[in-house]
């Protein structure tokens, strides 16, 4: 039966930390590993708090490089990937996540949102190749060309990666699971300039990488 590990990339998610890992340890699909993106909060003490084993980068290295430090620390076959910032997030949401690849059926999924709030939902399924809730071979992030560097990109490339493998999407719904916007976390405008940053890097994967 396959194994997982549960990996957690956080950025100062000190208010949004334990409600996503307080579920993904009571599903019990494995162990929970949050990796600290050089937060500058308690996003690493809370955590810890919760019940997860931490990872403290002392420099920020972006979401990819904080989903490839934690890759390289776990030891199974698959890797489960899950925002930091995601509400509404069950036990029972990590198992539906599981359960395609445990049954043999896959060797991946895709998470996305239905029945949380209507503009969250929308965003995920009008960019489910970016979602960032999703199982994968752990080699397949391991090998991925120039990981480190693609940081909002790496949803993207993942997904790319899977196509090239020839590994179907098996997309899974995570009934009620919203997520706390940038602009809730931070304001209209910085939240709206790291939005941006992040569109910029993806349509930059887009422009030099995609066929």
């Amino acid at each position: 039966m396959p194994d997982f590990t549960v990996i957690i990339p956080a950025f100062n998610e000190e208010k949004n930390i334990a409600a996503v890992v307080q579920p993904a340890l009571a599903s019990g699909v494995g162990r929970v590993l949050v990796v600290s993106d050089a937060s500058t909060d308690q996003t690493a003490n809370v955590a810890r708090a919760a019940g997860a084993e931490v990872l403290e980068l002392h420099q920020n290295l972006g979401k990819a490089g904080a989903m490839l430090t934690g890759a390289r620390a776990a030891q199974t076959g698959h890797l489960m990937f899950l925002d930091a910032d995601l509400t509404g997030l069950t036990a029972d949401h990590l198992r539906k996540l599981a359960e395609p690849i445990t049954s043999g059926k896959t060797q991946t999924t895709v998470g996305l949102f239905s029945g949380g709030r209507a503009s969250t939902t929308l965003a995920s399924w009008m960019t489910r190749h970016w979602s960032g809730q999703r199982v994968v071979p752990r080699s397949l992030l391991l090998n991925l060309k120039e990981a480190e560097h693609l940081r909002y990109a790496i949803e993207v490339a993942l997904t790319d990666a899977l196509k090239d493998a020839g590994l179907p999407i098996t997309y899974v719904m995570l009934e009620g699971v919203s997520q706390v916007t940038k602009e809730e976390k931070s304001g209209l405008i910085p939240g709206a300039k790291a939005r941006f940053r992040m569109f910029r890097q993806i349509f930059r994967y887009h422009l030099q990488h995609r066929k």
